[in-house]
């Protein structure tokens, strides 16, 4: 058997190195490629959408995928995110096992969610909105399972360091959205229900491929993970988690219906049209960030938590870096690019694209020290991150919001993030300096 070398050459340590390095930065730009063809095919709807479409139907879109948000953190908190903890350190061994067994945990809440967007497109109904609320809710409806089972088949090949194969769904749910896109316009159908069908169908074809490549087994053996082991472990992880994300919620889009309540569907339609500038940075490191988290767990399980902080400070000069080029070549165009995307609809707007990335900015780093608590999985610290964001949001944005518009709800968003980055660097240091040891 080969034996390595116990005093390795500097020549042989420097092609160690090069080969780690090219193989991260390779799954870095295939995750980045896979985020791009799934959120750039969504983006490139909504923009459509704002150029299409009357700014109330517009905020009707938005209004409704924020609902949709609020309740797929159910299904993050307790899939997605134990599942790039725990499938990356814990089930290596068994990954279609373990699949097969989110996808019946997954099942559940799908139901619960798809119950809820039933209930949601009810009162819609009930209330009789002339925004189009009602066929927005009625499309995320159909589209909400297919596009959470699309989410747990991407995050599968990520477990497994294989985003390539995620890759190849990606483009095909590209494929099938824009195709789909051509034949709404052709048909002048575009409109919130249309856009949510092309996505969810998108999802279906997409997931069918990557399911098809995974096979997930169903029948479990005797020593395999079960259903009542890994959704008892999903949970004791994920329940602070499910806290987390329902208040991450509230700083990212209380003020959805904060301007719904206060200035009309209108003025919604028009935070979200500088909102958008945020969703190629944002979208570009949370693809990094669902990369990075599993190496980071095993880094920390492996090699201990040197290797897990120099691992964080490397991450958070590249996020750095990336978003602070992003705004400064945004900045500097301005109402040029406010006018490509949404032709004539929302130029008066220019001026407030710095308090966008005021707030974005800080946001974007403050991915850096969550991703470090996931790995050493103190999930309450996050939750008390996003506990202070939303209580800033809630004490100063409703006010603040009420008073000034649009205005006021852009400054409590850049308060709102400022406090949490600044909690999360304050929560990862103490939590680096107390956790246990690595276990393997």
């Amino acid at each position: 058997m080969f034996q390595p070398a116990l005093d390795p050459t500097p020549s042989t340590t420097r092609a160690a190195l090069f080969t780690r390095w090219r193989f991260w930065i390779t799954r870095g730009f295939l995750a980045v490629l896979d985020q791009a063809l799934i959120s750039g095919s969504n983006f490139i709807v909504g923009i459509l959408l704002a150029r299409w479409l009357m700014p109330a139907q517009y905020g009707a879109y938005t209004l409704a995928f924020s609902v949709f948000l609020l309740l797929s953190f159910f299904h993050q908190a307790l899939v997605l995110e134990p599942q790039r903890v725990f499938g990356s350190a814990d089930y290596t061994e068994y990954p279609r096992e373990y699949l097969g067994v989110l996808l019946r945990i997954q099942g559940g809440l799908t139901l619960v969610v798809s119950l809820a967007l039933g209930t949601s497109l009810w009162f819609a109904h009930i209330w009789a909105r002339p925004d189009g609320l009602g066929g927005a809710l009625g499309g995320m409806a159909l589209a909400a399972p297919f596009v959470l089972l699309l989410w747990l088949a991407r995050g599968a090949f990520y477990v497994q360091l294989s985003p390539q194969y995620a890759v190849a769904g990606s483009i095909a749910y590209c494929a099938v959205v824009l195709c789909s896109l051509l034949i709404v316009d052709r048909y002048q159908l575009m409109s919130p229900f249309s856009a949510f069908v092309m996505m969810g169908f998108g999802a279906l074809v997409s997931s069918a491929i990557l399911l098809n490549r995974l096979k997930p087994m169903w029948n479990l053996r005797v020593g395999r993970p079960n259903w009542k082991g890994v959704s008892r472990q999903h949970w004791e992880y994920g329940r602070w988690l499910l806290a987390s994300l329902g208040l991450s919620w509230i700083p990212g889009n209380i003020y959805y219906s904060l301007m719904s309540a206060f200035s009309g569907m209108a003025s919604v339609g028009e935070l979200k049209a500088l909102i958008n500038f945020t969703l190629p940075v944002a979208q570009t490191l949370t693809a990094l960030s669902i990369c990075f988290v599993p190496h980071a767990s095993r880094a920390y399980q492996m090699d201990g938590l040197a290797a897990l902080k120099r691992l964080t400070v490397k991450i958070a000069w590249l996020f750095a870096v990336a978003a602070i080029v992003y705004w400064a070549l945004l900045i500097s165009l301005g109402t040029p690019i406010l006018r490509l995307l949404y032709s004539d609809h929302y130029t008066q707007l220019g001026s407030l694209i710095p308090w966008v990335a005021a707030g974005s900015i800080p946001w974007n780093l403050a991915t850096v020290p969550t991703l470090a608590l996931r790995a050493v999985r103190s999930s309450v610290s996050i939750f008390h991150v996003y506990l202070a964001s939303s209580g800033i949001a809630i004490l100063v944005g409703i006010p603040a919001t009420w008073g000034f518009g649009l205005r006021g709800a852009l400054a409590s968003i850049i308060l709102s993030n400022v406090s949490a980055l600044g909690i999360a660097l304050f929560l990862m240091r103490r939590e680096l300096r107390t956790a246990p040891p690595a276990t393997l």
